[in-house]
């Protein structure tokens, strides 16, 4: 029987489906309690790609330490949503081009600056070369003597090997301007365009895991963009995640955040933007 015609698994029990939310969340922090489909699309998936027909004996294979730990990052891989976009948040990546030309602009004069920014669950890496982009655009623009560099995290192995790669198909490009694919992107003979080298050599891709967020990067960030993956835990590690990049932003430093994480966040050495639109604070520059 070939892989295609391999028989659906059946949907698993209320319980089979509370062992397997327990252990990826206590695992990854990933909490699937209202996204019990995702779980089961990508449970599935992953057993019939290894011909697994038994979700219990698949639970113990991956759970078994350290035997099942390369089984269980694959497995880890299909359930991890990898939805993106180049510049897929219109509002906040104005708010970060207009962020940007302020902070640069201040910093303009120094002999030796740099520009670091951090793409928190990067997924292919789309939404962490949009960044580059823009920083790169107002540094041409002011002519201003500063280094960026992005360092993009996210815990899917395949999903960071696409985006180190940068390789896209022309469809992905869609919403970018001319003169932006133009600048930051070649074509290959396949049709697929690449990222230039020159953009690439400002990127570094590292797996992490949510729940040791505090060690990566390692340095203090001017921005951090951490959209589209606070959704996916509980309130109690939202918040805690929010409160450690706070400490990982340099003073006057900016964190963006998907619109419904953590609603109500407050922090002593956070200012909220006045961007009604987009949920993004700065770091006071006046303690902490």
């Amino acid at each position: 029987m070939l892989f295609g015609e391999l028989e659906a698994l059946p949907e698993f029990s209320d319980k089979e489906y509370v062992r397997w939310q327990a252990i990826l969340e206590k695992r990854t922090g990933i909490s699937f309690c209202q996204h019990k489909s995702i779980l089961q699309k990508g449970l599935s998936l992953r057993m019939r790609e290894t011909g697994a027909t038994d979700y219990d004996q698949y639970y113990r294979q991956v759970s078994a330490v350290p035997d099942g730990l390369v089984e269980w990052m694959w497995l880890v891989d299909r359930v991890s949503v990898k939805e993106t976009s180049f510049f897929r948040d219109v509002g906040a990546f104005a708010l970060v081009r207009d962020y940007l030309l302020n902070r640069i602009e201040k910093t303009a004069t120094a002999t030796t600056s740099s520009l670091d920014i951090w793409s928190v669950g990067c997924s292919t890496g789309e939404e962490a070369y949009s960044l580059a982009m823009t920083a790169v655009d107002i540094i041409d623009y002011l002519a201003a003597p500063c280094f960026v560099g992005v360092t993009a995290t996210d815990i899917s192995s395949t999903a960071l090997a696409d985006a180190k790669k940068g390789c896209y198909p022309q469809r992905r490009l869609s919403g970018l301007l001319p003169a932006m694919k133009n600048k930051y992107f070649v074509r290959r003979r396949d049709g697929d365009f690449e990222v230039t080298a020159n953009l690439r050599q400002r990127m570094c891709f590292a797996q992490d895991n949510i729940l040791d967020i505090g060690v990566v990067p390692g340095v203090e960030m001017d921005i951090i963009y951490c959209q589209n993956v606070l959704i996916y835990f509980r309130r109690e590690l939202q918040i805690e995640v929010l409160d450690t990049l706070t400490k990982c932003l340099k003073p006057g430093g900016l964190l963006v955040v998907g619109p419904g994480d953590a609603m109500g966040w407050k922090h002593p050495l956070m200012s909220r933007s006045n961007d009604p639109k987009v949920r993004a604070y700065t770091r006071n520059t006046n303690n902490g």
